[in-house]
């Protein structure tokens, strides 16, 4: 057989696609836009072919919470301490950082005076010196630092420790403490309005280092973050003093000073909060897909129940069936959600709860109506 007749002979021999997978095929893709596809493709697809909408399904709950969770992970802790309003975070942070080096008259302290703000090796507080830095409101030292409004000789930031009481207290109840403006060590009220009456709110901005987290509270509305010590192991407070290109310490108070504080304690905060932050992500994300994959579940029950009438010519169609067109009508919401939750991250988690909604309601109205075709 001569080269030319071989050539023709495999070209014309070549394995075709039959007629009923060209049809599958066709099928397939229309289920992305076409109801009437998915319940086709539902009612004639057996076999092996079943894992297809399962595949769909799979893929779309994932699609549609994809914006959700890479929102959740861009998070940053630092985001809300120092968005604006600060509240004194700014001012307040870096004059706690001044201190653990300098004294009130601004010399360098000893060595053997630097006040030791530390994460051990194992994630738990300890402190070196904090007597120190303890304030004087009142007249009176308590035990932990205070940046002094001068106006009006009032704290508007303060700093506490989970270390250096008489008695020893949990974390719990060291921040509850806190949270309703009562000394950390004693748990009695602080503060007392005009009448009388006890003022349970802290009031100023504070920063509280629990014994393996620690808490960033704003005076506004209650704003601020939690975060654990679970990145910072061997991690000394000092190392957050700005320093200048040849080592130095920066003049406290210029410019690049509060530029450079700023920058470090938002690394700080940031690293803290990141173990939150995964563990936030997954549970949020995990809800959102829970929430996805019900829907399908329920809107498959939905059009089984909406077919059950005895005029109903769909009435023979199996729930196995409606599931498998829920499942392939699941994809192009998903989809839709994926391209639009980016862009509206707000509302990304509903965007598919809506769009899905939307076509499988239209199913029901048009591919699955009770008139007989």
């Amino acid at each position: 057989m001569s080269n030319k007749s071989k050539k023709y002979y495999a070209k014309n021999n070549k394995k075709r696609l039959s007629p009923e997978t060209k049809d599958r095929l066709k099928t397939g893709f229309l289920t992305l836009i076409n109801n009437d596809a998915c319940v086709k493709a539902s009612r004639e697809w057996k076999g092996v072919l079943n894992i297809i909408p399962i595949f769909f399904a799979i893929v779309a709950v994932i699609l549609a919470i994809l914006p959700s969770f890479v929102t959740q992970m861009n998070i940053q802790g630092s985001t809300a301490v120092y968005t604006a309003p600060v509240a004194g975070f700014d001012v307040g942070l870096a004059s706690f950082t001044h201190a653990l080096k300098y004294d009130a008259d601004g010399n360098a302290r000893a060595e053997n005076q630097l006040v030791h703000v530390e994460i051990d090796d194992a994630g738990n507080l300890k402190t070196t010196n904090l007597n120190q830095i303890y304030a004087k409101l009142d007249g009176n030292e308590v035990k932990w630092f205070a940046d002094i409004d001068t106006a009006n000789t009032f704290p508007a930031f303060e700093v506490f420790f989970n270390a250096g009481f008489a008695t020893e207290i949990d974390d719990e109840t060291f921040f509850n403490r806190l949270a309703e403006g009562r000394n950390p060590e004693t748990g009695i009220i602080r503060y007392y309005d005009t009448t009388g009456a006890e003022v349970k709110e802290p009031l100023a901005s504070y920063v509280a280092f629990g014994k393996t987290s620690v808490v960033f509270r704003k005076d506004i509305a209650s704003r601020g973050t939690s975060c654990v010590y679970d990145k910072l192991h061997n991690y000394d407070l000092l190392s957050l003093t700005p320093k200048a290109a040849d080592g130095s310490d920066l003049a406290y108070g210029s410019y690049t000073y509060r530029e450079k504080i700023a920058e470090n304690w938002k690394v700080f905060i940031n690293n803290a909060y990141e173990p939150l932050k995964i563990s936030g992500a997954w549970q949020f994300t995990g809800i959102i897909a829970a929430i996805d994959a019900g829907m399908i579940i329920l809107f498959a029950i939905t059009l089984f129940i909406m077919t059950r009438g005895k005029r109903n010519p769909f009435r023979i169609v199996t729930y196995w069936e409606t599931m498998k067109m829920s499942m392939f009508a699941s994809l192009t919401p998903a989809l839709l959600s994926l391209a639009l939750g980016f862009w509206l991250t707000q509302w990304s988690y509903l965007i598919f709860m809506f769009t899905f909604g939307l076509r499988m309601m239209w199913m029901s109205m048009k591919s699955l109506r009770p008139a007989i075709k």
